[in-house]
């Protein structure tokens, strides 16, 4: 990452803007074990915090989807356990050949 013009003004805002978040939320991220935070803290550009929320996003996009998966599976098994069984007992009971 390069220094531009204005980054050490951005790093200040930032610092200002996380500190306020701190007060405010009564959490002191620079204690916290949260990915992003220390991605944040490492962060020395506007190019950097971009990359660093564009890959976040990603990833958050990539659970969504694995979720909705995840939903689908657990609908199909829910709906084919109870047929599972049923047709269980009915050949125990002899009346499917």
């Amino acid at each position: 990452m390069t220094d531009r013009p204005g980054s050490a003004h951005f790093q200040a805002f930032l610092e200002r803007a996380l500190q306020a978040y701190e007060k405010e939320a009564g959490v002191t991220l620079a204690d916290s074990d949260d990915s992003l935070v220390i991605g944040l803290q490492r962060c020395h550009s506007i190019d950097g915090i971009t990359t660093l929320l564009q890959d976040k996003t990603q990833a958050f996009n990539d659970v969504r989807q694995r979720d909705r998966i995840f939903k689908s599976i657990r609908a199909t098994v829910s709906i084919l356990t109870p047929i599972s069984a049923v047709a269980s007992v009915a050949d125990d009971a002899g009346l499917v050949r």
